[in-house]
């Protein structure tokens, strides 16, 4: 079996400092893969530069048999992403921002469904300022599955859950898995 994600020693400096120095890793079909490290380490960076928002210094990288840098908008719908930072307009209401974010993709999922599926359908027209922590982040995984992608890219994933909400959301991430 191909890798879907292949890395090979990947490299990315900010003038003098370097952030990540000779990376390599293969990521195979079906698999949960995580990069573990402490803060700074260089986690975020590498996934910014496997999803193709940022330029490595050096190495290479193929996700999909594409090149992030190259292949860019071939690459986006076929991936979904969930950044570690990320916002959205405080008045928009997530019914409106799953909406708006499936207009993207050529052939995006039903947008209702996710909502139901990450618990976000009696928050449908709650605007995003109006969200707890939890919920922004369980919109923000909704928005990286809403064009069905073939793989998921999930920085900090847990973060400003709560440990029930952690468990559910490692469960759900289980069935997206077994769903292929």
């Amino acid at each position: 079996m191909q890798p879907v994600v292949t890395v090979e020693h990947l490299r990315k400096s900010y003038g003098s400092q370097r952030v990540i120095e000779d990376i390599s890793l293969a990521i195979q079909p079906g698999e949960i893969f995580g990069i573990v490290g402490a803060n700074g380490a260089g986690k975020t960076t590498t996934i910014e530069c496997m999803v193709g928002l940022r330029q490595p210094s050096g190495g290479a990288i193929r996700v999909l048999g594409l090149d992030p840098q190259r292949d860019g908008a071939a690459l986006r719908e076929r991936i979904g992403v969930q950044l570690q930072s990320a916002a959205l307009p405080d008045r928009l209401r997530v019914g409106e921002a799953l909406e708006l974010f499936s207009s993207f993709y050529q052939r995006p999922q039903p947008w209702r469904d996710l909502l139901e599926q990450w618990g976000l359908a009696e928050k449908r027209n709650t605007a995003f300022a109006a969200l707890s922590g939890g919920q922004k982040q369980r919109l923000f995984i909704a928005l990286s599955l809403i064009n069905d992608p073939e793989i998921v890219f999930l920085d900090e994933l847990t973060t400003g859950l709560d440990p029930q909400a952690r468990r559910t959301t490692w469960d759900l991430i289980e069935d997206i898995r077994a769903r292929g």
